[in-house]
């Protein structure tokens, strides 16, 4: 080897040592948000409160969960909180993608209804509950729509399915890694339709946001696809 190669060689090695520590950040970048926001959930919402201030205070937190996502894109990462540039349409692509998306969506709605026509029954309290509670107060309601439009589109498609297709060259793969993760953050809700159809959703808004690189379609469904759910959701009689 001669001195000049010699010299080269500490530089690779430190851009080897670079790249490995960049990806051990960002794998854990991945599965940050998803601890993140639950224990924040734990530490700062006490027991006992209204339920309506329960979730003002949840929504909060998951803004919360974002920004400290963007500082750990900044200055953890050092890299951009989206990998993928943000392209720019003209407005008659937005009306078309949004109307086609939103149907999509509408259609796997009744895909996700699969288990109630198979004849399972199960018990949706924890969503009664939250949705009539936001009804309670059109302000949290339209806030909680907001509030998962953006945040969640951020998070599942803006930051952790760009970084999934850097370790998984098969863009196949990468969205539905990504779905299942958004459908894992809707156990809470605790009946299969709704996994099923987080699942979906994840799959649709994760295809569209790979192939389009645009956030703000998937973000601009998200919020009609809740707030529409929220508008015409009526209470169970008991």
């Amino acid at each position: 080897m001669t001195p000049d190669e010699n010299a080269d060689t500490p530089n690779i090695q430190a851009t080897d040592v670079n790249a490995r520590r960049l990806r051990a950040l960002m794998i854990t970048g991945i599965v940050l948000p998803l601890l993140l926001y639950p224990f924040l959930s734990m530490l700062i919402i006490p027991t006992g409160i209204d339920y309506s201030l329960k979730l003002f205070i949840s929504r909060l937190l998951i803004w919360s969960t974002v920004g400290i996502m963007f500082l750990y894109a900044r200055h953890g990462e050092v890299q951009n909180f989206f990998l993928w540039d943000e392209q720019q349409y003209n407005t008659a692509f937005y009306i078309k993608a949004i109307v086609g998306v939103y149907l999509l969506c509408f259609a796997a709605g009744y895909v996700a209804r699969i288990p109630t026509f198979l004849g399972l029954h199960e018990d949706n309290t924890f969503l009664v509950k939250a949705i009539v509670a936001m009804k309670k107060y059109p302000a949290l309601m339209y806030f909680g729509a907001i509030t998962a439009g953006i945040t969640e589109e951020f998070i599942f498609r803006g930051y952790i399915l760009s970084r999934l297709s850097v370790f998984v060259k098969n863009k196949h793969v990468a969205v539905i890694v990504s779905a299942l993760l958004f459908a894992f953050i809707h156990l809470s809700y605790k009946t299969y339709g709704e996994l099923l159809f987080a699942f979906l959703l994840g799959l649709l808004f994760g295809y569209h946001y790979q192939k389009y690189r645009n956030i703000k379609v998937v973000i601009a469904v998200h919020f009609l696809v809740d707030i529409i759910a929220f508008l015409l959701f009526k209470a169970p009689h008991k």
